[in-house]
């Protein structure tokens, strides 16, 4: 599957002279973004250092404002900084954020993610174009999504149950990506535009096309596609080992429009298509010679319709948002040979919608916003494995909020949102019944802000969220990997309600220590209960999901960036303790690591800002693993680990740009700690030393 052959070949060699052409066609100009960025401070234009946190973006109050100014943990990854990332995965886009850990096993494309010491079966929500992204299959590393990163134009991060307006199930946070809208692509005055990116990696022989067009038909119709494939070999580790099975081909695209029918309103409708193809084993880096191997098909398809309504007079700020998410999984075993041509599925789908109104008003001496909407979700898995809980699963919600500034200095947020749901299906026992199960709750919101002088804000919340058992939770049955029959259904399982403080501090000041530099800084700390935390007891024999007790989270997470005409420092971090705080489990930590990580990226600017360049440090602390057959036993540490990347990035002329990178430099044998990577496997998860360069051309008119 991930092999070079003669139509490869012939497709490099297509997109190569269609790449030569664009870049011949336009003359050398100045260097013009492709993406279009908010700015609330002066000074320089550009997607890099302090603009990132001044970007106007989604917020945990849905209501969009600047990161910077955002009561909340918020985090943004803009256009600039995806391209300088070179990005293979969704995995690589979270290095320097500060609470979030995004992982993969190599062997499978699929991404889960992590915040806080949250993850898996809906804890941190996931969109697309604000579709839900709801997979899973059983496994080690089960609840994951399919997101391919040359698509976006954005990622947005709200860490913590703050989040809990973007719906139901996210006490863990949201994870929001957007793809490019045709305004972001073309140019003002342009009709029509066309690019080819090309982009190669040593690690692998991995090779990346990337296709986009778009055509503006008037100022109120537009219209974008992109397509991308991918190929590559299996890569090796910092220690030279190949690491088997982590060949991959890749297939994805999308289509947007967007119509205006009259002022004020927008109207958006988007297709995307995932393909991946590639070989999965039953644990993820083991060396069993009796190991299942599956030569495995993945199809991702997400469908959008989105429509605003901005009326000038500051009532109306409406937006609602439709959409249907299917992920179809088709595995056929190839080894070992006495199950070979077995065939397993699983298909998840979610379709849903959500609405909401933010009317705007002035009175008592406060600026007031209240925000009022609902949303409703249908979730339907369903398998051929005995080992997958299948089913429907419904998930409604509505909320009011209310914000108040006063003079600037005073910000009020008071919140309330109602959850229920009710999920149907089939248990996995001999004989099988039908059962259905269902609950419901309030969760507040309460903030207060205080900007004592202009540059310096505070802030306090406290927020609930409220999850319900998952499908998998409640209906499972079969064995660890479709073997065996040692795991029973759970109709008693109750909903995970979490509780959370946080505190923080923004900082915003411009021309600190020279003319036109900018300093952006978000601290935020959190203490966070899981009550009635649920997980698989593995010291039962008989195994089922359960609420096996109590969990804590607390920590810090700190984001900060410096900005100055040359260059720019963005640091960021976080130091997190997620543990069980009662039951089976006490005191072991959340999903085998406490999350303490940190980096620092220097970079600078040359030739009129057409170059950009630096280094990039990533530190990750040590990993605790704990055994949940033997809770009893001693805690395994392993040291942590450091990598080094650099990058560069070259606009050679308007219509011709270059980009190059070098990741994990000292060639670092590490495995990550957020993967189900198996303890036993010969080698280790990670990608060791990889070089990586892009060249983009672009035409239009």
């Amino acid at each position: 599957m991930a092999y070079f052959s003669d139509k490869r070949r012939k497709l490099a060699a297509g997109s190569a002279l269609t790449l030569l052409a664009l870049a011949i066609a336009q003359p050398a100009a100045a260097q013009t973004a492709d993406t279009k960025t908010t700015r609330v401070s002066a000074g320089r234009t550009g997607a890099d250092g302090a603009t990132v946190l001044d970007t106007i973006t989604i917020s945990a109050t849905k209501v969009k404002q600047a990161v910077i100014d955002a009561l909340a943990g918020v985090s943004y990854i803009g256009g600039t900084e995806l391209e300088r990332m070179q990005a293979d995965t969704p995995a690589d886009l979270f290095r320097t954020t500060p609470g979030v850990a995004a992982s993969m096993n190599g062997d499978d494309p699929a991404t889960a993610i992590n915040i806080r010491g949250l993850e898996q079966y809906g804890r941190v929500v996931v969109t697309l174009d604000g579709a839900r992204q709801d997979y899973w299959r059983v496994g080690h590393g089960s609840g994951s999504f399919y997101v391919e990163p040359e698509l976006l134009k954005d990622v947005t991060v709200i860490r913590g149950p703050v989040s809990n307006a973007y719906g139901s199930g996210g006490i863990g946070g949201v994870v929001s990506f957007e793809t490019k809208d045709a305004g972001d692509f073309l140019r003002d005055g342009e009709t029509w535009g066309l690019s080819e990116k090309l982009g190669y990696e040593s690690n692998g022989d991995g090779f990346t096309t990337s296709t986009i067009g778009a055509y503006r038909f008037n100022d109120d119709a537009d219209i974008i596609g992109n397509v991308i494939y991918r190929n590559r070999h299996a890569y090796e580790d910092g220690n030279g080992d190949t690491v088997p099975w982590t060949g991959e081909t890749v297939r994805n695209a999308y289509l947007k429009s967007t119509l205006r029918p009259a002022d004020g309103h927008e109207l958006k409708f988007g297709f995307i298509q995932q393909r991946y193809d590639d070989y999965i084993t039953g644990s993820s880096g083991s060396t069993s010679p009796t190991l299942s191997r599956y030569d495995a098909e993945t199809e991702n398809r997400t469908f959008t319709a989105n429509y605003t309504w901005d009326n000038s007079d500051d009532l109306i700020d409406f937006s609602a948002n439709a959409y249907h998410n299917r992920t179809r999984a088709e595995q056929t075993q190839v080894w070992p040979t006495s199950a070979l041509g077995n065939f397993r599925y699983y298909d998840v789908a979610t379709s849903g919608f959500s609405a909401k109104n933010s009317p705007r008003f002035h009175g008592l001496g406060f600026d007031h916003t209240l925000t009022y909407g609902g949303d409703y979700y249908y979730l339907t898995g369903d398998s051929n494995a005995a080992h997958f809980g299948s089913g429907d699963q419904h998930a409604y919600g509505a909320f009011l909020q209310w914000q108040g500034d006063r003079d600037n200095w005073l910000q009020l947020i008071a919140a309330l949102r109602y959850d229920g749901y009710q999920l149907d299906g089939q248990t996995r026992e001999t004989p099988p019944q039908d059962a259905s199960i269902s609950g419901n709750r309030w969760s507040p919101r309460v903030t207060i802000g205080v900007t004592p002088v202009e540059g310096l804000q505070f802030y306090s919340t406290y927020s609930e969220g409220y999850r319900s058992p998952g499908l998998q939770d409640v209906f499972r049955g079969g064995g660890a990997h479709g073997s065996g029959d040692s795991y029973r259904p759970n109709l008693l399982l109750q909903p995970e309600v979490a509780r959370s403080f946080e505190a923080g501090v923004n900082i915003k000041y411009d021309d600190v220590f020279m003319a036109g530099d900018m300093l952006r800084t978000k601290v935020n700390l959190f203490h966070t209960n899981v009550d009635d935390y649920i997980d698989v007891d593995l010291t039962n024999p008989i195994r089922t999901a359960a609420n096996i007790g109590d969990a804590r989270l607390k920590g810090i997470e700190i984001e900060g960036i410096y900005d100055f005409s040359w260059g720019f420092v963005n640091l960021a971090g976080a130091l997190i303790d997620a543990e069980m705080t009662s039951g089976v489990y006490e005191g072991q930590t959340l999903n085998n690591t406490p999350l303490n990580r940190a980096s620092a990226t220097v970079g600078f600017r040359a030739f009129d800002d057409t170059l950009t360049y630096g280094v990039q440090f990533i530190h990750i602390g040590d990993v605790t693993r704990t055994s949940h057959t033997s809770p009893a036993a001693a805690a395994i540490v392993s040291d942590g680990f450091n990598l080094v990347n650099a990058f560069a990035d070259w606009q050679i002329h308007r219509d011709l740009k270059l980009g190059v990178g070098v990741e994990n430099i000292f060639n670092v044998a590490y495995t990550d700690p957020q993967s189900s990577w198996s303890t036993t496997s010969a080698t280790e998860q990670g990608k060791g030393l990889t070089f990586k360069i892009n060249l983009t051309g672009r035409i239009g008119g």
